[in-house]
């Protein structure tokens, strides 16, 4: 680490204190700035004498939040102010209130009733954001498809843009006086804008954009007065002519009079409650982009649910004075960042400012032009359009383009309450479309590659592997629902149907990856039951949780006598079912464990009656009584057991306490043999489930045999080798299919 870093994180607290000070300070004027511009977003095309209310709600918003927001956030230095989109949302619902309202009520009731819609969604926001965060439901917020966010967020872009033109013109823009955009002094105005617009882009190439809108701001808002000061025009003359607003011939704080409350139009407002969940929604995910975004600038991580606990006690606080809509600000947050802050100093800073903007605001809000507050918005629109409506082409496939898209176009010509509908829409489309696309059958492999763990003699073995094909194995995982049922329903039913050679005869069905089914997949294993019977095979399901076992039963599928459907605890039950009803049909001897001499048992291995007779001599016998051990873990590994009779269970014991039954063995079983020729202790306990009769050959038997025959040893080797060549074989032949 160099010195310069150590020292940077070893700030004395006095500079640290004045870092925040500036910071807070270029940020408090920004804030101011950005809040008026929100403010008029509001009200674009209303009368201008609602601008002084717009504006105050705005400031005593950013005011409440900046301060609320450096107590409570999670990250240093982070700023909040009034939003444009949760503001452009709610800019269409406040128009029709104001119609509404001067219709029923008269003029004199619009003010109030705004402020009270305005903080009635406020508030409502508060108490959603708080409870979302304060539930720890802040992850489910990420689930929201990434196209429906980018359709969202274009639309509040455009939506901002158009409000950016509308506050710079003196009115909203429609098709039917866009000609009155070619006025000179208007179109002088919009010229000024754009001007602004094409300097941030310009200094934005030089620095990051978060730094150029407010160095470019504070150094349009400078020449602009100087200009004024040095041509000696009048704030009365520039109002008239629309480059100043009429702010401060108004008042900014209270927006409404306490006693006019009584006048709220209540009717008009629920009028427009339908689109109160619309702006709620589309403000928490916007909390969730800033969020991502400071995230990702500062590289500290973000606590998201205490980030959405601060937003609800920021709006519930704001909405509570008549404030609008906020947040976290991206721009306000990273430039505070880069300058340095690192504490609560800045927001608290930002807070005194916009408090004094609202006490002097004929002061302070007559320095900023409206083509700044206008182009400012522009700009935040572009911001939105531009990456997600134009970059987002290249980066995304033609299916999640359409979807922004059409969300966009949902948003501009039917509003967000229709676009909000749409992406809902579009986020189930987009889940059902993807999630079918996920691999849901595991594994499919049939009884001859993957067989249950019990009785593991090398007879029961070579049977499975000649007639194994006839069980099925399926191993499914995820969600089964309508989107993938009828595909699994079909891959099962075709490998069923080309499955050349030994009919299926038991079709086995894992379910103990799947986390949960609809009754579309109950219905489609239905179809399985009818192709079941007594000339088709057994439909065996294990693994299944109580939840699936009980939409099982519900749809019909109940496992009696008289039905070919069998309920299994786990997937080795289900095998080791299969397999004994198979093994009862071409080899009963096998299944019933009947015992296998010991003369057998030799001549399965070196295949040669005359070797085998000469190695009987040298094998002795023990007897092994039920929950004995016939090998014990750790111990040296010097002999290797013949299982005549009896069965035996495999067991990994990690401690006294832990044991893990991994196998069952039985008659004409071979244990001891890897650990014998490996020459390292056991790895596994064999310990004895029913009276057990087994035949010892150890290592100092093998020497003295191949002292007097040594074709025996070689044939009792070859034997070996061979049998554990087969077994891996086996094995590698599982691990391919598994590795699929």
């Amino acid at each position: 680490m160099t010195t310069e870093a150590s020292d940077a994180r070893r700030l004395p607290p006095v500079d640290s204190l004045a870092q925040g000070a500036v910071a807070g300070v270029i940020c408090g004027f920004l804030a101011i700035v950005q809040s008026a511009g929100f403010g008029m977003l509001l009200l674009v095309g209303e009368s201008q004498t609602l601008a002084p209310t717009a504006i105050g709600m705005a400031l005593f918003s950013t005011a409440a939040m900046a301060a609320v927001a450096a107590i409570t956030s999670s990250t240093p230095g982070v700023v909040s102010i009034a939003q444009g989109i949760p503001i452009a949302a709610l800019a269409g619902p406040v128009a029709t209130i104001i119609a509404a309202t001067a219709a029923n009520s008269g003029p004199d009731a619009v003010p109030v009733t705004v402020v009270a819609a305005v903080a009635l969604s406020t508030i409502s926001i508060g108490v959603t954001a708080f409870l979302l965060g304060r539930l720890k439901l802040g992850r489910f917020v990420r689930f929201v498809p990434f196209p429906v966010i980018g359709g969202f967020l274009a639309g509040s872009g455009w939506l901002i843009l158009l409000g950016g033109v509308g506050v710079v013109v003196g009115h909203s823009v429609t098709a039917q006086n866009i000609a009155e955009l070619a006025d000179p002094s208007t179109f002088l105005r919009l010229a000024a804008a754009i001007a602004f617009i094409a300097v941030v882009a310009l200094v934005g190439t030089r620095i990051p954009a978060n730094l150029a809108v407010p160095a470019v701001a504070l150094a349009g808002i400078i020449v602009f007065n100087l200009v004024v000061l040095a041509a000696g025009t009048g704030t009365g003359q520039l109002r008239t002519d629309g480059w100043l607003t009429s702010v401060a011939d108004g008042r900014l704080w209270p927006p409404v009079a306490p006693a006019d409350l009584a006048r709220v139009d209540w009717p008009a407002i629920a009028g427009e409650l339908i689109s109160l969940p619309t702006v709620v929604i589309l403000t928490v995910m916007a909390v969730l982009m800033n969020a991502t975004g400071i995230e990702m600038d500062s590289r500290r991580d973000i606590d998201l649910d205490r980030e959405l606990r601060s937003v609800g006690i920021q709006n519930l606080l704001g909405g509570i004075g008549g404030g609008m809509p906020g947040f976290h600000s991206v721009s306000l947050t990273i430039l505070s960042l880069r300058l340095g802050a690192a504490g609560a100093t800045v927001g608290l800073i930002v807070s005194a400012f916009c408090i004094a903007a609202l006490v002097f605001g004929e002061v302070v809000l007559s320095l900023v032009p409206t083509p700044l507050l206008g182009g400012l918005l522009i700009w935040i629109g572009l911001s939105l359009v531009i990456p997600w409506l134009v970059r987002s082409y290249s980066r995304l496939s033609a299916r999640e383009y359409l979807v922004i898209l059409l969300i966009f176009l949902v948003i501009v010509t039917a509003g967000f309450a229709w676009g909000i509908l749409t992406g809902l829409v579009a986020a189930t489309i987009l889940f059902v479309v993807e999630y079918g696309r996920v691999e849901i059958v595991r594994h499919m492999m049939t009884g001859r590659d993957y067989q249950s763990s019990n009785d593991s003699s090398e007879e029961r073995r070579e049977v499975l592997r000649r007639a194994g094909d006839a069980i099925l194995i399926v191993r499914l995982q995820g969600y089964l629902f309508f989107g993938t049922a009828d595909r699994v329903r079909k891959i099962i039913q075709q490998r069923i149907e080309s499955h050349g050679g030994q009919p299926i005869r038991y079709l086995v069905v894992d379910f103990s990856r799947v986390s949960g089914l609809d009754s579309s997949t109950v219905q489609s294993f239905s179809r399985f039951e009818q192709m079941a019977g007594p000339d088709g095979f057994v439909l065996v399901l294990g693994g299944m949780s109580e939840t699936i076992r009980a939409a099982m039963i519900r749809g019909g599928l109940k496992p009696d006598e008289d039905s070919h459907i069998r309920f299994e605890n786990d997937l080795d039950h289900a095998l080791e079912w299969s397999e004994n009803h198979l093994l009862a049909e071409i080899a009963p001897d096998v299944v019933t464990g009947a015992p296998t001499s010991v003369t057998d048992l030799i001549h399965e291995v070196v295949k040669d009656e005359r070797l085998a007779r000469a190695m009987l001599p040298h094998l002795e016998r023990v007897e092994i009584a039920p929950g004995a051990r016939l090998i014990e873990q750790g111990t040296p590994s010097g002999d290797i057991f013949f299982i005549e009779s009896g069965r035996a269970a495999v067991v990994l014991e990690d401690s006294e306490v832990v044991h893990v039954r991994v196998a069952t063995v039985g008659s004409g079983s071979i244990v001891g043999e890897m650990a014998f020729y490996l020459g390292r202790p056991r790895t596994a306990s064999i310990i004895a489930e029913s009276a057990l009769v087994a035949w010892r050959f150890s290592a100092e038997t093998l020497e003295r045999l191949g002292a007097t025959t040594p074709e025996a040893v070689i044939g009792f080797h070859r034997g070996m080798a061979s049998i554990l060549a087969e077994r891996l074989t086996t094995t590698n032949r599982l691990v391919h299919l598994l590795g699929d």
